[in-house]
């Protein structure tokens, strides 16, 4: 099993860091680096046919415990030359939305761990960002989904969350 802790401190002034920080945690949320690939099996139907399997894509995830489907940026899948498989109406602060599926292969590179799925929900992330410096758009909503799969642990009196995998 994989497990990755994920904490937040305050910074120094000299550039070290001292206790942990839960308002770090509160600002950017439980977040991670992913990298977005076509599925594997997509992959292979490509390089059997010759054509170039397009370069996964990366950026940050965020957890998030209110989606029952992961969620990928929209743009990116259309980068990896994917194509909607379905479509889902998803609940969202506006009202209801219809959004396209994809199938698609997510790799936690912290984790080391990938995983291939079915489909996921393209979504519009635009203007979606984490407040790191210097700040990083979100490129995926990790659902409940792929939680179902882990172990997750939120702390945010000690500025920290844990996934485990």
């Amino acid at each position: 099993m994989s497990v990755h802790n994920s904490h937040f401190y305050v910074p120094r002034a000299d550039g070290s860091v001292s206790q942990p920080d839960p308002n770090g945690l509160l600002a950017a949320g439980p977040i991670l680096q992913i990298e977005i690939h076509v599925p594997k099996k997509i992959a292979q139907v490509l390089a059997s046919q010759g054509k170039p399997v397009p370069a996964p894509q990366t950026g940050i995830a965020l957890i998030d415990t209110g989606a029952t489907m992961t969620c990928v940026h929209e743009p990116i899948l259309k980068l990896l030359t994917l194509n909607p498989i379905g479509a889902v109406t998803s609940g969202t602060a506006n009202g209801p939305v219809q959004q396209s599926l994809y199938p698609a292969s997510l790799h936690f590179t912290a984790l080391g761990f990938g995983i291939e799925l079915d489909q996921v929900a393209g979504v519009d992330l635009a203007g979606q960002t984490v407040p790191l410096n210097p700040p990083q758009n979100v490129v995926a909503l990790i659902g409940r989904n792929v939680l179902s799969r882990c172990i997750f642990i939120y702390n945010g009196p000690g500025g920290f969350w844990t996934l485990a995998m």
